[in-house]
């Protein structure tokens, strides 16, 4: 849509465009200022035809054309002559920000307010340079172009820059048509935006801004010429270096480390796999490939780090097994020397290879980000390494154990023999080097068993030993038995003597408690007295024989003190009742009658007389019964 359609679309509704005219004196009127119609009496300032205020209750307030054709430039020409009559009273300008130099250096210098003179409008010179304004700012002259719907193109500007009269333009296409002056004001002189058409700082900055950049591409070109000539100087020095190790490893003799470990486990036919790189290392392919199975992935020397080619890569750089030209090889240089070598690639890349062709034929298997050996694989060579370290403990024991028995013999039985030799020398049982024998599964525990025995005989804390080992301990044997036969017999009399002390603590014990339960005859008589419950003992005998016998002879002497004490004071009983009993037939019968009571016979009475019969209350109370019958028999005591 053209500016005259858009203001013709305009016109009419809820917001008006044209809404300043220009009277007959020059000046422009607000459709506020000015009678309805035409008595308005303005022209278009655009095309200079007459127009018609409206001002009815439906539409927004606004000029149009009288002849009802609107010619679509009345509003932008409104806004330039406002814009014009802004600086017509010298008013403050915002300049806009631009680059420029600060000691030689290019910045972007922040917008300046500046005070304005007013020169004049529309300038025009034989350049054909026609600014909306032209004023003076900071004792400069300045151009300001204010640009409603069209900014100024590059032929504009190029002109400015011949003219060398610095310009800014001021964008008020965003400003709508009817607004105030006062908008338009604060809209040109601060709001709006703002750009320099040409300012000379901005030019110089430009100009060191080019050279600079092709001062920067300059330096940028040299960098990569000589980036390229360093990188074709690698490249050649990393082919020549790779093609020299291929002949050094070609007449190298091959020592396979833990060659026997991986026989044994079935891996020996998966190292000396001559992948692309493998010239990189120091040692042929199977020295390098049987370093990698064996450390890294039976040993664990990465621990918890995950087992793949750069980890292990400077695992064997640390081992020295990698060039040092070929350890920190970037990709360029190895994807150039690999075009100029095919056989070339860093060694990292040459372990990478190597693990796929482990896991292509099922040795390893993916953990992870990394890989691990196969689970039946590991577990096999685990266990065979379990079973060597046992070997290698029982033969270093063996060894600490028979230096230090041949370092406990005297010389002249010690003679000429050695660890070395006696390992050297054969076991009679087997048929075998006592260090082969120790070696075998078989043969080791027995040996192992009988040097200990040794061992124990020297540290007299074991029995002696029947088997020598070949050793010359046959003396030490004999002394061993003789000094254990002293020490015997030592031990037997200190036996003696603390069986015989102890003998005696049980019998002075044993009298100490018989002497204060009994006196007189009665306590040599418990004390000397055979006795069955103690196996036909005296009661001496038996303390004097053990600790239990003692036990047995104090219970004895507690039950003969406890029958005593009850016999007593059963007798003190009896006589009691017996008194009781005699009182009783003096008050019952009669003198005469009383005797014979008391000492006759009675059936009833168990065939014993009262007196004797009556010990308790019961045999009291029935004696009494009896007396009651005599008294009633013979009467009374009168």
């Amino acid at each position: 849509m053209n500016d005259h359609q858009e203001a013709r679309k305009s016109y009419g509704s809820d917001r008006a465009q044209l809404v300043y005219g220009l009277r007959p004196d020059g000046t422009l009127a607000h459709i506020s200022e000015v009678q309805r119609g035409i008595a308005c009496g303005c022209n278009c300032p655009a095309c200079g035809g007459r127009l018609v205020a409206r001002k009815g209750d439906e539409n927004v307030p606004h000029f149009g054309h009288g002849d009802g054709e609107a010619c679509g430039s009345g509003p932008e020409t409104v806004l330039h002559l406002l814009a014009k009559e802004v600086f017509r009273t010298n008013p403050p300008l915002l300049l806009p920000k631009r680059l420029g130099l600060d000691k030689g250096n290019v910045v972007m210098k922040p917008g300046q307010q500046v005070t304005t003179q007013f020169l004049r409008t529309e300038f025009t010179d034989p350049k054909k340079i026609i600014p909306d304004l032209y004023v003076q700012a900071l004792d400069y002259d300045l151009f300001v172009e204010v640009a409603v719907t069209h900014a100024s193109d590059e032929t504009k500007i190029q002109r400015l820059r011949e003219h060398g009269i610095m310009a800014v333009e001021i964008d008020l296409s965003k400003l709508p048509r009817d607004s105030t002056r006062e908008q338009i004001a604060d809209a040109v002189l601060q709001s709006a935006l703002r750009c320099w058409l040409y300012h000379p700082d901005i030019d110089r900055a430009l100009a060191k801004s080019r050279a600079d950049e092709e001062k920067w591409q300059a330096a940028q070109a040299k960098r990569f010429a000589d980036y390229q000539a360093r990188h074709e100087k690698r490249v050649n020095e990393t082919t020549r270096a790779y093609v020299d190790g291929l002949k050094q490893l070609a007449g190298k003799k091959i020592v396979v480390p833990r060659d026997a470990e991986l026989q044994a486990i079935g891996l020996a036919e998966q190292v000396g796999i001559e992948v692309a790189g493998y010239a990189c290392f120091t040692v042929p392919p199977a020295v390098w490939q049987a370093t990698i199975l064996g450390e890294v992935f039976h040993d664990k020397c990465l621990g918890s780090g995950v087992a793949k080619a750069v980890p292990i890569a400077k695992h064997l750089e640390k081992s020295g097994l990698i060039r040092p030209q070929f350890q920190r090889v970037t990709t360029e240089v190895a994807n150039s020397a690999a075009v100029a070598e095919p056989r070339f690639a860093p060694a990292w890349k040459a372990i990478d290879n190597y693990l796929q062709h482990l896991l292509g034929k099922g040795v390893l298997v993916q953990q992870g980000y990394g890989v691990t050996l196969e689970r039946a694989l590991a577990d096999k060579w685990t266990a065979r390494t379990l079973a060597k370290n046992r070997r290698t403990a029982v033969m270093h024991a063996a060894v600490q154990a028979v230096d230090w028995i041949l370092a406990e013999l005297p010389d002249e039985e010690r003679g000429d023999m050695t660890c070395e030799s006696w390992l050297d020398s054969i076991h009679a049982e087997s048929g075998m080097t006592y260090r082969a024998a120790i070696e075998s599964d078989t043969e080791a525990p027995k040996i192992a068993a009988d040097i200990d025995a040794v061992v124990a005989m020297f540290g007299k804390s074991g029995a002696i030993p029947y088997a020598t080992l070949g050793l010359p301990i046959r003396g030490a044997i004999e002394r061993c038995k003789t000094q254990r036969a002293k020490q015997a017999e030592l031990l037997r009399q200190k036996q003696v003597q603390k069986a015989n002390r102890l003998r005696q603590s049980r019998r002075d014990r044993l009298c100490v408690d018989a002497e204060t339960e009994l006196t007189g005859p009665d306590l040599g008589a418990f004390l000397n007295t055979k006795r069955d419950d103690l196996n036909g003992m005296t009661p001496l005998e038996a303390a004097e024989d053990s600790e239990s016998g003692l036990t047995k002879a104090r219970d004895q002497l507690s039950a003969l003190v406890r029958q005593r004490r009850e016999q007593v004071e059963a007798d003190a009983e009896r006589k009691l009742y017996q008194e009781k009993i005699i009182a009783d037939a003096k008050q019952s019968l009669s003198a005469k009658d009383v005797e014979t009571f008391l000492n006759g016979r009675d059936d009833d009475l168990g065939r014993t007389t009262p007196l004797l019969y009556v010990r308790d209350d019961a045999t009291y109370r029935k004696a009494q019964g009896k007396l009651a019958e005599w008294q009633r028999g013979f009467g009374g005591p009168f």
